[in-house]
């Protein structure tokens, strides 16, 4: 017989957020209902545009009321392992709603309870109002990081009354939903409530110091009044109102040149976060917790593809470069990056390179600092890269291109109809879920040793998915790029 899996939609975690409760911490609902529903609001956004297919991404109904999951069970009288999804969408869109996000095949496969969340986003969860308002609006920015908080303890309180095991939670989630579950890893009031953790192409370098979080507010406080608004006024804007205001903050070009593409990011301030989550996981503070972390090949060409980026002059390589590396280590850069190409039998050309440069800033070194950090503070920790290439070439193995083979949902254009996508599909859903229920990706096809015994990873390839090393040169080359350097990236 097949597993009939249940799906509970929409399920409200948090007391109102909305009208006078804007910007205020939210808190776990006490009412539990586990009667089937209807897919619930999604955090107000601004149309997002998918850069593969070039459309619009699916909208649903707005609400500031939007703090939901989404639960899928095979069983409500069980005690099965629970995997706690957290979208990503730069922190500014997304849903746990979306489509793609649906739990049924990954639940059906590794027999475990799957549920996603929704958090607030951007303008509403994200912006660091409470100094200049001098503490009449409240929010410290962490508002959205503060709903993934309430939800764990949601799930704790009640997911048993699911078929799921409280003491056997995992978070996985993908870009800024890694990125998060970083900062909850670095939480002291967060990383209790959970006790594995999967890290999808995001890791612990993506965050804001208070200064920082406080130009941003200025800013969209700069682009408030040149639309005729006063900072006084936000509480009682309508949701549309401040998508008008974050729309006009966003495509300012100098905010891009300060803030760069994520502007809106968790804070590092006392109550939630009270250091960056680099420097918390070297410290131990997530040690007891197992995680596994991993990256794509060619991560930056989405966003190539959605910032229409294009490079097309050494100049301009070299001006891009050396934001990032002094100017007499570029040619050793470029050195090593051409290699990585060659490796993969990428075309070498001045856009590629520098994607590759990028790709290695924002997601393959952040990945690597969090697992070797964990590792030298006496944790565990396990990592994987895909590396299966669109059958579009320019993405190659882009951001994003793991999630279809994680839940079982993929595109025949993007992600290809071979037998080999279905093989992908097994072996990492397989993965997953070992890793939830033992504590290991390790399966009787794929043996997975930790990340410390060999500094081994799982190689998701175009062909076949095998254990290999990093190159000793790579390492030695980006090792040299400090903390700080990956942080203001």
């Amino acid at each position: 017989m097949g597993i009939n899996i249940q799906q509970f939609l929409g399920v409200c975690y948090s007391t109102s957020i909305a009208d006078e409760k804007r910007w205020q911490a939210s808190e776990v609902r006490s009412k539990v209902s586990t009667e089937l529903a209807n897919i619930g609001p999604v955090a107000p956004q601004l149309t997002s545009i998918n850069p593969i297919t070039m459309l619009p991404n699916i909208a649903f109904k707005q609400n500031e009321e939007c703090l939901n999951l989404n639960i899928f069970t095979p069983d409500l009288d069980k005690n099965l392992p629970v995997m706690v999804w957290i979208h990503g969408g730069g922190f500014q869109s997304g849903s746990a709603s979306l489509p793609e996000y649906d739990g049924t095949k990954l639940a059906t496969a590794g027999n475990m309870v799957v549920v996603s969340i929704s958090y607030r986003l951007a303008c509403l969860g994200f912006l660091r109002l409470c100094d200049l308002s001098h503490g009449v609006i409240p929010s410290t920015g962490n508002e959205g990081l503060g709903d993934q908080i309430t939800a764990l303890r949601w799930i704790q309180n009640n997911i048993h009354h699911f078929g799921g095991d409280k003491n056997n939670v995992t978070l996985f989630g993908e870009s800024a939903g890694a990125m998060s579950i970083a900062c909850l890893l670095g939480s002291p009031v967060a990383n209790t409530l959970f006790h594995k953790a999967i890290l999808q192409s995001g890791a612990g370098h993506t965050y804001s110091s208070v200064e920082k979080a406080n130009k941003v507010a200025a800013e969209f406080i700069n682009s408030t009044n040149q639309l005729g608004f006063t900072l006084d006024q936000l509480p009682s804007l309508s949701s549309d109102a401040l998508l008008r205001i974050q729309a006009h903050f966003l495509a300012r070009p100098d905010v891009y040149q300060k803030f760069g593409i994520l502007p809106f990011t968790p804070v590092i301030e006392n109550q939630l976060l009270p250091q960056p989550p680099h420097v918390a996981i070297a410290q131990g503070k997530a040690k007891h917790i197992t995680l596994m972390a991993g990256t794509n090949t060619d991560e930056w060409t989405f966003f190539a593809a959605l910032l229409q980026q294009d490079i097309a002059s050494k100049e301009a390589l070299n001006d891009s470069i050396s934001q990032l590396i002094d100017a007499e280590g570029i040619d050793r850069c470029l050195t090593q990056i051409n290699e990585q190409l060659n490796s993969r039998n990428r075309p070498i050309n001045f856009q590629n390179q520098l994607s590759e440069v990028y790709c290695e800033f924002w997601f393959t070194q952040p990945c690597h600092r969090l697992l070797d950090n964990q590792i030298k503070a006496g944790g565990r920790a396990f990592r994987y890269k895909l590396g299966r290439r669109s059958p579009k070439e320019q993405f190659g193995c882009t951001h994003a291109a793991d999630i279809g083979f994680v839940f079982d949902i993929t595109d025949a254009h993007f992600h290809g109809q071979e037998p080999r996508v279905s093989q992908l599909v097994h072996e990492i859903q397989s993965s997953w879920a070992a890793f939830a229920h033992n504590d290991t990706p390790a399966t009787t096809e794929n043996p997975w040793p930790s990340y410390e015994e060999n500094m081994c990873y799982m190689l998701f390839d175009h062909q076949h998915s095998y254990l290999t090393e990093h190159s000793p040169k790579s390492i030695d080359f980006w090792s040299r790029v400090s903390d700080q350097k990956l942080a203001s990236f």
